[in-house]
């Protein structure tokens, strides 16, 4: 492997480690929320947490997983996600990176679209531990989804579709430059890896 794939590989896997946020207890690590990334109101917030690879885990860990906001002046009440995250360490949830084996679980919460924007946070409470791990998140106000007016959807359909899915009559005249730039670069790229 050359030098510049060898960077390559390193950066996203530096980007992979940093997006993780390590418990005190060191028995589960929160992959999803990243720190201090935006959502946006009326969407879905993921959830995800990794479990090291321990027989006794059961007896070292019981996670609630809540979200809230870090501003005491918003009129927020803090809402469960979970009372009792799964901990489980089954074969469905296990995952292996390199000879290191752990278990990854992953819930969805939709962000009500009332949500205030503004800073919250994704609270991890481990009961056994008696510990917490915050991640703070943006939360963007909500944006309800515009829909077409009869007459404007009428003039998008002479003008062609707006989807990059649609089936055109004359498609396999139609030439696709951006796609022709797109393979030519991933061609120049391998050239000099």
């Amino acid at each position: 492997m050359n030098l510049s794939m060898r960077a390559i590989v390193l950066l996203m896997a530096i980007g992979v480690v940093s997006s993780q946020v390590i418990s005190p207890s060191h028995t589960y690590n929160v992959t999803a929320p990243e720190p201090n990334a935006p959502y946006v109101a009326g969407q879905v917030l993921p959830v995800r947490y990794t479990l090291v690879d321990d027989i006794k885990l059961p007896n070292l860990l019981s996670l609630s997983i809540y979200f809230t906001t870090i501003d005491p002046s918003m009129n927020f009440t803090d809402t469960v996600i979970t009372s009792n995250a799964d901990i489980s360490q089954g074969f469905s949830f296990r995952r292996t990176q390199n000879t290191m084996v752990y278990y990854e679980h992953e819930l969805s919460y939709a962000i009500p679209n009332t949500t205030r924007a503004g800073s919250y946070q994704v609270i991890f409470v481990d009961s056994v531990s008696r510990t917490n791990t915050s991640v703070p998140i943006v939360v963007r106000p909500y944006a309800p989804p515009t829909l077409p007016s009869s007459t404007a959807a009428g003039n998008a359909n002479k003008a062609g579709p707006s989807s990059i899915f649609a089936i055109h009559a004359n498609s396999s005249s139609r030439k696709q430059p951006e796609l022709f730039a797109l393979v030519a670069l991933i061609l120049l790229l391998c050239a000099f890896l």
